[in-house]
């Protein structure tokens, strides 16, 4: 459930970074730190072949868990992502992007609203807007609803993000450093 929520809200910055037309997000590229602190409520839509295999008591055990999680005071998620120009210029493709629509709603070089709608299996949408006062800084909200009927879960994001600098440096590089520093110390 945590990763969906880092995921999406991720996916969505990604989007809100790509705008469309002349004015962009004014924006440094490189690494950012960023924050976000995520709400739901409701029950995630599951495909019918999974809930088909459970048993009346295991859905009702996995209902009082979500219930329970969702009545949790939220605790910040801070991650580091790195915004590089690709993200700008490609929009964001999904897993599921044949059956989400992405429609940049407003862009100026302060602020941007992103529509999301989702037609295919699992139907929802949402709105994310993202406001860069300054060029390393950005605050967001994310507000989606997922699902139909009595199987809709509603998230609601507030994400903040600064600035670290413009070198995103390579995970790759830095594990090959500590084993060099280790092979040098034998």
């Amino acid at each position: 459930m945590k990763t969906l929520k880092i995921t999406a809200i991720a996916a969505l910055l990604l989007v809100a970074l790509s705008a469309a037309g002349a004015e962009r997000l004014n924006v440094k590229l490189g690494l950012w730190e960023m924050t976000s602190i995520s709400r739901f409520s409701g029950m995630p839509p599951l495909p019918k072949e999974v809930t088909d295999k459970m048993t009346p008591q295991q859905r009702a055990e996995m209902a009082a868990k979500i219930k329970a999680a969702a009545e949790e005071e939220p605790e910040p998620e801070v991650s580091s992502e790195c915004i590089t120009q690709e993200d700008l210029d490609k929009p964001f493709a999904s897993a599921n992007a044949e059956e989400c629509t992405q429609t940049v709603a407003r862009t100026t070089k302060n602020t941007q609203e992103i529509r999301l709608v989702c037609t295919g299996k699992t139907k929802g949408s949402g709105v994310f807007r993202v406001t860069t006062p300054t060029p390393e800084t950005m605050t967001g909200d994310l507000d989606l609803k997922v699902g139909e009927g009595s199987e809709v879960m509603t998230i609601s994001a507030k994400l903040k993000g600064r600035w670290l600098g413009a070198d995103c440096g390579d995970e790759d590089d830095s594990d090959a450093g500590e084993d060099e520093d280790e092979n040098a110390a034998q």
